[in-house]
């Protein structure tokens, strides 16, 4: 039977400094073979890269302001621990490196594989941090991200792909209300500038507005539209509604208007908006932790959810790109890797891992050969 392709071959033509393949909708390319995000951001002076790279206030000034506001309380600062590469990295930092008291805040989702809770627990234990886990239902998770991928197969639109994620959204929402329970006053998190895939777009990684008032009023007026417009090509979602409406307006982001009115006291610090991530320095801090990697994994990347796999098949579809194709571009566009190591770490990181897709979807109680038929 016919698999999902895998990441692009060489053979593909691709971008002339990045590696998006020309497949990538809503791209375009000049006489030169450069895609438009390229063209815009090798225009750009040093300092306005300097920017969009670590564009706010150092680390160490962030760190002794959270000291300041945690003085008087437990804990410093709140962060939500996926057991990921990335979340792993941000608390080992916190604790090793800043000296910081951290409560940590869980959630094993459906499709959090037992070596990542394992991963979750040693080093918890090990850096002498407190696990709370999140009220958030993984039946009800299953349930929603299995109807919104059937939705997606017969219609298959970037709006039903985002919302088979639906109940990770909430994750925002506990991690207000267990810092508010705990009487904390910061939280962190580490939403990576590499991550950013608004294709066609010179602001994929233009980010320094993102968390205004009048971005996420603008933000949520486009949502909400969105949500009509799908309603009524895809009616059989209203059962999923209201979940999806209160993740996509009110609980998407840290910093949405309503996480903003409802715990106004509470400081919100993105960790790699302020400290330039580093990959090297994240495998070896994860190396000394003895984090380890779960069967099937083909990179560390997306590590911990299975469901990253058919996230990644969605997204090709109706992308016209792969996640690691985006993620790869972006990681040579700010100088973390050359072309060429893209190219080839594409090649292996970027393929479709059949053992955790199957996974995925023996979790969602579909058939192996869900997206052949």
């Amino acid at each position: 039977m016919k698999k999902p392709r895998d990441s692009e071959s060489e053979s593909v033509k691709r971008c002339s400094s990045c590696i998006l393949p020309h497949t990538t909708h809503n791209l375009d390319f000049n006489d030169k073979g450069e895609c438009n995000i390229c063209h815009w951001y090798n225009n750009l002076d040093n300092e306005e890269k300097c920017k969009i790279s670590c564009s706010l206030e150092d680390i160490e000034i962030i760190i002794g302001k959270m000291k300041l506001r945690g003085r008087s309380n437990d804990y410093d600062c709140i962060m939500g621990l996926s057991g990921g590469r990335d979340s792993s990295y941000i608390l080992y930092e916190l604790v090793k490196k800043h000296g910081l008291r951290v409560l940590a805040a869980y959630y094993r989702t459906p499709f959090t594989h037992e070596v990542i809770d394992a991963n979750v627990k040693r080093m918890t234990k090990l850096l002498g941090v407190k696990l709370v886990h999140m009220g958030i239902s993984a039946i009800q998770h299953q349930r929603t991200a299995r109807k919104f991928l059937i939705s997606w197969k017969k219609s298959p639109r970037s709006e039903l792909a985002n919302l088979t994620c639906t109940y990770c959204k909430f994750v925002s929402r506990e991690i207000f209300r267990i810092a508010n329970e705990y009487h904390i006053s910061t939280i962190v998190w580490g939403d990576n500038n590499l991550e950013n895939f608004q294709f066609g777009s010179i602001q994929i990684l233009n980010r320094k507005d993102e968390d205004s008032i009048s971005s996420q009023v603008l933000k949520a007026i486009k949502t909400l539209a969105k949500g009509i417009s799908l309603l009524f090509s895809t009616p059989s979602i209203i059962t999923t509604l209201p979940q999806a409406t209160a993740a996509s307006l009110l609980y998407l982001v840290p910093h949405s208007i309503y996480l903003r009115l409802r715990y106004p006291h509470i400081y919100r610090v993105n960790y790699f908006r302020h400290k330039r991530w580093n990959e090297s320095d994240c495998l070896a801090a994860l190396s000394s932790m003895g984090w380890e990697l779960p069967p099937g994994c083909n990179s560390y990347w997306k590590a911990d959810c299975d469901f990253a796999e058919i996230k990644n098949i969605m997204f090709k579809k109706t992308a016209g790109v792969t996640y690691a194709d985006a993620l790869f571009s972006n990681m040579v566009r700010l100088g973390y890797i050359s072309r060429e190591e893209a190219i080839a770490r594409d090649e292996t990181e970027g393929k479709t891992s059949q053992v955790r897709l199957k996974r995925a979807l023996n979790t969602l109680g579909l058939p192996e050969d869900f997206f052949e038929t």
